[in-house]
């Protein structure tokens, strides 16, 4: 099962809300998890022929979810006297590459740039690997003016795949072959100029952050 991170970026109110009721804040990220593999599994079906995409749709018609869309609705009424919230951010699988390349650690040291593994711990377990994790106003900026500076380029250069598989840097797994390593890099190359920009965004408007693992 793949290991995925969101991040979404949070109003004063909201991250007021979230504090005062962390139960929220976990209803939240746990419907957010079922929208975003939903929306995986959609792009999966595009990628079919006809008959087959048709085949795998029907047994997803039959596929019922009531205790999420009861979640769903219970959360409503609290969620939509908020406001509105910004568009998630999905960093895929990766979230713990990134990590490592921002701060050459694997785990949840505190070092700058570290926010995709830090924050303040918030509700229950969203789905097997932790609570949510939040970043307030100020945790947001620092982020911000961590990430400034960096390019895709720059974290390109520190990718050594030898080292990150002895420090288990998910996924990287064993010896990673020139294809693959090329796989990352262009995945991290795609990737951080949209975190980049998300963060920067999330400043700008004087908002935190809020991430969570899946």
């Amino acid at each position: 099962m793949s290991m995925m991170c969101s991040i979404i970026a949070l109003s004063a109110k909201q991250i007021a809300a979230f504090r005062a009721r962390p139960s929220l804040a976990c209803g939240f990220a746990q419907v957010a998890v079922w929208d975003a593999s939903d929306r995986r599994s959609k792009a999966w079906l595009e990628r079919l022929p006809a008959a087959e995409r048709q085949q795998y749709e029907a047994a997803r018609r039959d596929l019922k979810h009531p205790d999420l869309e009861k979640k769903r609705a219970l959360l409503a009424p609290s969620l939509s006297g908020l406001g509105p919230f910004e568009g998630i951010l999905d960093v895929g699988q990766d979230w713990h590459i990134l990590h490592y390349l921002f701060t050459g650690h694997s785990d949840g040291s505190s070092a700058p740039g570290d926010a995709l593994l830090s924050g303040e711990a918030i509700g229950e377990d969203v789905s097997g690997y932790g609570p949510a994790r939040l970043h307030d106003v100020e945790d947001a900026r620092a982020f911000r003016d961590f990430l400034t500076p960096l390019s895709s380029d720059v974290l390109i250069r520190r990718m050594d795949f030898a080292e990150m598989a002895r420090l288990n840097i998910y996924p990287i797994v064993g010896v990673v072959d020139a294809e693959d390593a090329q796989d990352w890099r262009n995945e991290i190359t795609e990737i951080f100029p949209v975190l980049k920009a998300y963060v920067q965004g999330a400043a700008e408007k004087n908002e935190g952050l809020l991430t969570w693992i899946y």
